[in-house]
């Protein structure tokens, strides 16, 4: 039956192996997807583990955004002696590695005592200062 449709479609031999490995792939996936089906079902899976550590980590973002709150003072000025990474590179003039060199800075010699201590960072310019000296503050 499959040489007369052939002959009668006038298929060439690299076009019958073809169709055969198509119909043999289509075969072979229709059985695999009724074994799945029939045999196998999904095992319940029990959420108890990530939500303990959804919520460890959940108290950890808590208090990093608590750290955040106490680094703005009540006037709305940046604490330069709490700041974050973040927070000094929204600063106008600070990049990402010039607020890493402030964070460094403050780390190896401790709190800034003057805003004018600023300039003592590698980066930063009494010019530079004056752009943002305004927005800081020493608590």
């Amino acid at each position: 039956m499959w040489k007369r449709i052939s002959d009668h479609l006038a298929l060439t031999t690299s076009e019958r192996r073809v169709i055969l490995f198509l119909a043999a792939t289509l075969l072979i996936g229709s059985g695999i997807r009724l074994y799945r089906a029939t045999y196998q079902t999904q095992p319940a899976f029990d959420y108890r583990a990530s939500d303990s550590t959804f919520a460890a980590l959940s108290s950890h973002l808590d208090d990093a955004a608590q750290d955040s709150a106490a680094a703005t003072a009540q006037n709305g000025k940046l604490n330069l002696n709490k700041a974050t990474k973040k927070q000094l590179d929204a600063l106008p003039g600070i990049g990402e590695v010039t607020a890493e060199r402030i964070i460094m800075f403050r780390d190896e010699h401790g709190p800034f005592r003057s805003l004018d201590d600023l300039t003592h960072v590698k980066g930063i310019t009494k010019k530079k200062l004056e752009k943002f000296k305004d927005l800081l503050t020493l608590e």
